[in-house]
């Protein structure tokens, strides 16, 4: 399983904040390495106008625990800081440092809302720690375009939105997971080729105002590209978009579309479609593209405008509207085993009070409860509750360092998150947001064990 990407691939014990090696440090000559941690990530709030999250890094994030370890370079490397520098122990103990504990998940492209947990670690608490900053950042990155792709998504209807965001992502591996949480939530293809490499998504692409300007005639850089891909989109807005596709059924050059980056899309993409239409080009689509998000969307698609194709780069793979999600990773509860029975442990739940940050405790399963095909409402329940009839969200992924469940395929993971969409009420589709969020209720045993710590 190959999915993590760049320098990460040689250096994934080291992609982490340098307190969580410092806290290491202090759990190891405190004697609590062997004393189990259970960490939860969640959001405590949904970014601005989003009425609900798609879940997405789960892949990732398996592979990352899967490969986990410090390799003799990271370890000298921390030898030479100041701070580890006589902590040979530490050290030796982080050289042969592996995942042996369980990871319970939601599945990726699962909705899910405030307080409710993406995922738990449980794990002797310095792997839990040193885990804290890659699920973070990888999970909530991925979460963020996921979510921004589905309300684009959902805006264009019955129209095909491609990712076109490679060159405006924030760097070549952001673009990557950009295009890989923009397929799930429903985008058809993607601009990034690396990501068509490793994904296996549909590639899509048109041509860039460079080529049109590299002839001497707007017309005969078209006529040379359609002998080669006569399946093609052509750029027609490079001079005079009405010009272009004039010129183009005047020489009679057939092309599968034609793609608009500026100007007034109301007026061209009707005056185009006219003009198609009666020149006996029917067939010929027409493709947007050019600072779209889901609200310059719903006013096209609102107003009828005949568009095939919707390309959305910048604000999607930057959720400019909103660009970052404040997901958290926190200690819920732990473990601490009898030194003589393995089988025997106390565990220990953990709170966080400070206002406006509070956690709740213990381990946690999400119930979801359907009336009539559709959510209705979830119930935060402790882990070992059985809450009936509802369908238990998260899902155990790797047990005792091993996995337990075949990973879905790309396809199977977009299909997957296309029926989740389908049985969300659609007041929560909208992209106002909404007055009441989807109601998310505390078990009574959740609310006593809240309640202990008053």
């Amino acid at each position: 399983m190959t999915v993590l990407s760049g320098d990460y691939e040689d250096n994934i014990g080291l992609a982490t904040d340098f307190y969580e090696l410092t806290m290491a440090s202090a759990y190891f000559h405190s004697g609590m390495k062997d004393v189990v941690g259970e960490f939860e990530m969640y959001v405590r709030k949904l970014p601005n106008n989003r009425n609900y999250l798609v879940i997405c890094g789960l892949e990732q994030i398996v592979s990352f625990l899967m490969n986990f370890k410090f390799t003799s370079t990271q370890i000298d490397f921390l030898k030479s800081n100041k701070l580890f520098k006589n902590e040979e122990k530490f050290l030796e103990y982080l050289a042969g440092l592996r995942f042996t504990g369980d990871l319970w998940a939601v599945p990726e492209g699962t909705i899910l809302f405030p307080n409710e947990p993406f995922l738990r670690i449980e794990a002797p608490i310095i792997q839990a720690q040193l885990f804290e900053t890659y699920i973070l950042s990888m999970v909530n990155y991925q979460t963020l375009i996921a979510s921004k792709a589905s309300r684009i998504v959902n805006s264009a209807g019955d129209k095909t939105v491609v990712e076109f965001g490679f060159r405006r992502a924030h760097s070549p591996p952001a673009a990557l997971f950009a295009s890989r949480a923009s397929y799930i939530a429903g985008c058809k293809s993607t601009s990034n080729t690396l990501a068509s490499f490793r994904y296996g998504i549909p590639t899509a692409g048109t041509m860039a105002h460079s080529y049109v300007m590299s002839f001497e005639d707007e017309i005969d850089a078209f006529k040379k590209f359609v002998v080669v891909y006569p399946d093609s989109f052509l750029l027609i807005d490079t001079y005079d978009s009405i010009d272009a596709i004039k010129n183009i059924i005047k020489h009679g050059v057939k092309c599968n579309g034609v793609r608009i980056d500026s100007g007034d899309l109301f007026y061209l993409c009707r005056k185009i479609r006219k003009i198609l239409d009666k020149s006996g080009y029917g067939h010929t689509k027409i493709m947007v593209s050019g600072d779209l998000n889901e609200y310059t969307i719903n006013k096209l698609m609102k107003e009828k405008v005949p568009i095939d194709y919707f390309g959305v780069g910048t604000e999607l793979v930057t959720s400019r509207d909103d660009p970052a999600l404040n997901g958290v990773y926190k200690l819920v509860a732990i473990k601490k085993y009898s030194p003589h029975d393995k089988e025997k442990y106390e565990i220990i739940y953990k709170m966080k009070k400070s206002v406006a940050k509070i956690t709740f405790p213990g381990p946690k399963q999400i119930f979801r409860i359907m009336k009539n095909g559709k959510y209705y409402k979830d119930i935060l329940a402790l882990q070992h509750e059985n809450i009936s009839p509802a369908i238990p969200l998260l899902k155990q992924y790797i047990k005792d360092g091993v996995v337990t469940i075949n990973l879905p395929t790309m396809p199977e993971i977009r299909k997957y998150h296309e029926y989740q969409m389908s049985i969300l009420p659609v007041k929560f589709k909208r992209l106002e947001p909404v007055l009441k969020i989807f109601p998310v209720y505390l078990s009574k045993e959740l609310k006593n064990a809240i309640e202990s710590f008053k």
